[in-house]
């Protein structure tokens, strides 16, 4: 298979893999802490107490990318919120209307520092770096040889915590869908009046660079997410069993 499309194969499996695991993670949580408590407002705390780092992240995150944009930004709230039904919000910003643009880069910008912080963290937390020639089967030595490393468990709740607070909101991607309309009839333009430009190659390198970096913070994430997963499960299989009471998960 041509090195492109491993990249992209890469890419999209760890995506997927990534969002499956931290959908579970997030349900558990909760599930969790409600099975200890039987409180829904101390399972939202608790949630949002594991993440605080994160959320941190996330809401200066989208400040910082308004100011740099020249949108105009209200003040920043950390700490959990409900809103309608069951929903809890864990931070907000305020933040004026803009171009589908602006909106667009200032919804991403959580996942774009986030992935930065993930793939700094584990450079010179662990000292891995992206690697071509690293097998499936070399992981679980490499991660091994990473929890014995100076203060591990401090970048190894870092990056679970950073991590699981990237991932846009749905108010982050709303604007998205007329932001890639966009883009695609800027790039149709192009096409119909200049063709392929040059460098196209060079650019298409580039991507599948970054692609590869993306993949890796995924793949080192979902580890990590996997780990504390199945704790997670087998303390609430633990607690459920001990106490009688049950936690049913909607789909």
């Amino acid at each position: 298979m041509p090195a492109d499309w491993t990249t992209l194969l890469h890419f999209g499996a760890a995506a997927l893999a990534l969002w499956l695991v931290q959908r579970q993670l997030h349900r558990h949580i909760q599930g969790l802490v409600l099975l200890l408590t039987a409180s829904g407002d101390l399972a939202a705390l608790a949630h949002f107490l594991l993440l605080l780092p994160g959320i941190v992240v996330h809401e200066l995150s989208h400040w910082l990318a308004a100011r740099l944009l020249g949108v105009r930004v209200g003040p920043i709230s950390i700490g959990p919120e409900r809103k309608r039904g069951a929903q809890i919000r864990f931070g907000s910003v305020q933040i004026a209307r803009a171009d589908p643009v602006r909106e667009s880069l200032i919804g991403m910008a959580p996942f774009i520092s986030g992935t930065v912080l993930v793939l700094l963290m584990a450079r010179w937390g662990f000292g891995l770096l992206p690697s071509a020639t690293l097998t499936i089967r070399e992981w679980p030595a490499r991660l091994l040889a990473c929890v014995r490393a100076p203060d591990a468990w401090v970048w190894v709740y870092l990056i679970f915590a950073i991590s699981n607070a990237m991932m846009p909101s749905a108010s982050d991607r709303r604007p998205w869908g007329l932001f890639a309309l966009y883009l695609a009839l800027l790039l149709g333009a192009g096409y119909l009046l200049v063709g392929i430009p040059k460098g196209s190659v060079q650019v298409l390198g580039w991507g599948l660079h970054m692609l590869s970096y993306l993949a890796y913070a995924f793949i080192l994430t979902v580890v990590i997410d996997v780990v504390a997963l199945t704790l997670i499960l087998l303390l609430e299989w633990t607690t459920s069993a001990l106490t009688g009471r049950h936690i049913e998960y909607q789909n």
